[in-house]
């Protein structure tokens, strides 16, 4: 019944995935204790086994998946005089958790990460396995260790023989020989899967695939876990959270390799469960392949074949720059820098190789940049100021047409409204609305990238993203029987200034308490079809989160409902957050709703205290302490202190009526209703403007962060280009000239308001 629950949990999608992986490791520790302890009595033992079970693997790390073989190693107590008895017991716990019953095994059982592997023992004592890791073992051994727990048996045994060795495995920085041969091992296995033809297939040892993101989560782990305890043993997901968090890995890389992992793992869980076996590997049938995307809540094998293509050449990518000694040797399109009139081994140069040799046909591309100057403009625009749509268009052949097209040079006044093109879309599919507007969001998410390197007007990409996620989030609702539930916008799409970056930030309401348990059931669905469409699209940013209770609350509240606890409930910083909501079907009953939330208490001074610790909160467990002068989203100065500026005065003078709109242009309301002076508004709303436009551009840029200015010159000198300044410096004094005037006008009210 345990194995039941976990399978139902995970294909009705109730469970993350991370919760999934874990409770199989936790089933199998349970069925290996409850096994252990039979075993030895059924051999006259008395009390617990005396014998530590080790867990290795994706068991050890606690993420296994539902055909894995589970790595074991056992372990004795030094004071255990003769192994000889414990040592049976090893051999028929083995036998007892693999052998072969009336409806199959329990396990496959692999020893063959013991200590000298199979010519090896079967148990040793604790003083001697130590030993071995600190003497003798190779290098793939200690990286094997990182994923190893006490799972069963005697734990104590086996918590210190964990606690001993990672003082040996977590020592800080290896040699060059030591990191060969552990890619020296890697190259083997890739070797074989590249002679099985297996390169593109298998998803767990194909180049970008699962072993890669456990190779360099394991290999930082390897390194950084003396000085950060909380990484040795980590699982996968949770190291990556725990890099992010302390710099060691960029957080736009954790996000890819994680977002990666989750997806691979999934697609190997489902093949596991379809075909009950042991396989890695993606069908080669048609029917079978879009059986897959079905199971993984892709619309169809071609969206899911291209995201999987996508992420696996990122993934590799990754790994490559970071441990060059993997690197393959690629070849790519002659005279790419010469075609384009570029320096050569400029990574603009480089990026245009990367696009370039995944055309279908890069010879003949290279020929037409040389003779049409359109062209080579709109190449060059994208390895220069876009370079994160180039696996996107390397693989969906279909964005090609989008990133050449000449719509993308369009005013606004010539373009279609998005809005009405995606209703369109919608009406027309029919039953096939889901992959007809995943197909859509993707060309047009592309369409707003490259449009917003070319015109540089980050207002414009407001008011185009805005569009899109209003029509998308409405029609896909609206195709579920949601007609009569509203969406509450709030946050950026709330003020309509979504940035290329920007969550959907909403929360759902009905009008009639009689409805409300359908329109929950509708919102569900909704939320179950809003991660199919990301997928599909990688664009549906959806998060509902802000909804009252926040995650452990309804989906879908009625509007009395949501009055009901905006009265008794709420608390300070989710009324401040309704400050930013808005209706998206622009219903009278909603905006009441809203509006009586925020001013169901009175504001003053203790809110605004209040309030203020939360700003030192979000600094102090958001924002890294050493990126906070840089961090341009949620640092001093910056779009955090502006957005709050305009709620702050809003909530202070409700009788002016200040109305809810970007940010710049709420900056332009208070100079005219002289809540601030014209010169100040001017002032502020410039830097609101610029703070938006900068994370645009390192959006685009793939740095490390949307929201942090790196300290590389190489990269501010590319941002000064995206801006048309001269270098580095000159961003660097725009920046902080705006975030000085905003740090004056923020204390000045805010900060110093007795």
């Amino acid at each position: 019944m345990t194995l039941l629950r976990i399978v139902w949990n995970d294909l009705n999608s109730s469970w993350e995935p991370e919760r999934v992986w874990a409770s199989l490791s936790i089933l199998a520790d349970e069925i290996i204790e409850l096994a252990g302890r039979v075993v030895w009595s059924e051999m006259g033992g008395e009390g617990n086994p005396p014998v530590a079970v080790i867990a290795l693997g994706k068991h050890g790390s606690n993420e296994l998946n539902y055909s894995s073989d589970i790595d074991l190693m056992f372990i004795a107590a030094d004071s255990e005089a003769d192994l000889a008895q414990p040592s049976k017991f090893c051999e028929r716990l083995t036998r007892a958790l693999e052998g072969r019953m009336g409806r199959g095994a329990l396990y496959r059982v692999d020893l063959r990460l013991r200590p000298l592997g199979r010519a090896g023992p079967v148990l040793l004592r604790k003083a001697a396995t130590l030993n071995y890791y600190q003497s003798y073992c190779e290098p793939w051994e200690i990286l094997a260790m990182i994923r190893a727990r006490s799972a069963a048996g005697d734990t104590h045994v086996g918590s210190q023989f964990i606690a001993d060795v990672s003082e040996y495995i977590y020592r800080g920085a290896r040699s060059e020989i030591f990191l060969e041969s552990i890619v020296d091992a890697k190259k083997r296995y890739e070797d074989e899967v590249r002679k099985r033809g297996e390169t593109d297939s298998n998803m767990k040892l194909g180049p970008g695939g699962i072993r890669d993101i456990e190779f360099i989560v394991q290999a930082l782990q390897l390194v950084v876990g003396h000085e950060a305890p909380e990484l040795q043993g980590a699982s996968t997901a949770s190291a990556l959270e725990f890099l992010a968090a302390g710099g060691h890995l960029g957080a736009r890389h954790a996000e890819l390799l994680m977002a990666s992992y989750r997806l691979f793992r999934q697609i190997e869980h489902r093949i596991q469960l379809r075909y009950d076996l042991q396989s890695h590997n993606l069908p080669a049938d048609a029917n079978e392949r879009e059986v897959l995307a079905r199971l993984v809540g892709s619309s169809n094998w071609q969206y899911l074949h291209g995201e999987i293509r996508r992420r696996r050449a990122q993934v590799r990518e990754l790994l490559e720059s970071r441990i060059p000694l993997l690197r393959a040797d690629r070849s790519s399109p002659v005279g790419v820098a010469e075609a384009l009139g570029w320096p050569p081994e400029t990574a603009q140069v480089k990026a245009a190789e990367y696009l370039i040799g995944f055309s279908d046909a890069p010879d003949s591309l290279l020929n037409q940049i040389r003779e049409d100057r359109s062209t080579a403009e709109r190449v060059k625009l994208i390895a220069s100021f876009a370079q994160r749509v180039i696996p996107e268009i390397s693989f969906h052949r279909e964005l090609w047409d989008v990133a050449f097209s000449e719509e993308i040079e369009f005013m606004p006044g010539d373009e279609t409204d998005p809005a009405s093109l995606i209703r369109e879309r919608i009406r027309d599919a029919g039953d096939s609305w889901e992959a007809a507007l995943s197909a859509f969001l993707r060309r047009e998410f592309m369409a707003a990238c490259i449009k917003d390197a070319l015109h540089r007007d980050v207002e414009r990409t407001f008011g185009y993203l805005t569009k899109v996620a209003e029509a998308s989030l409405l029609g896909a609702l609206d195709c579920l029987g949601g007609e009569d539930i509203d969406i509450v916008a709030l946050g950026r799409l709330g003020s309509s200034e979504l940035l290329l970056p920007s969550d959907w930030d909403v929360t759902l309401l009905v009008k009639e308490p009689a409805r409300q348990a359908v329109a929950e059931r509708i919102g569900q669905d909704w939320l179950r079809t809003a991660r199919r469409i990301s997928m599909a699209s990688g664009y549906f940013p959806l998060d509902v989160r802000l909804r009252p209770e926040g995650s452990a609350g309804l989906v879908v509240r009625s509007i009395p409902g949501f009055n009901n606890y905006a009265e008794s409930s709420m608390e300070t910083w989710e009324r401040f957050a309704f400050t930013w909501a808005r209706s998206l079907r622009g219903w009278p009953e909603t905006a009441a709703a809203t509006v009586d939330a925020v001013s169901a208490s009175e504001w003053g001074w203790e809110q605004e205290s209040e309030m203020l610790q939360m700003r030192s909160r979000i600094h102090n467990e958001r924002a890294r302490s050493w990126e906070l002068r840089r961090d341009i989203k949620l640092g001093e100065g910056f779009l955090l202190d502006l957005e709050w500026l305009c709620s702050i005065l809003r909530l202070r003078h409700p009788e002016a009526q200040i109305r809810l709109s970007t940010t710049a242009s709420m900056l332009r309301q208070l100079g005219r209703l002289s809540l601030l002076s014209q010169c100040e508004a001017d002032e502020l709303a410039d830097a609101a403007l610029l703070f938006a436009r900068l994370r645009n551009i390192m959006y685009l840029l793939e740095f490390d962060s949307d929201s942090v200015l790196p300290e590389n010159p190489e990269k501010l000198d590319r941002m000064a280009a995206s801006l048309k300044l001269d270098g580095a410096n000159d961003v660097l004094d725009a920046v902080y000239d705006k975030r000085d005037k905003v740090m004056s006008v923020y204390g000045d009210l805010v900060l110093r308001t007795p």
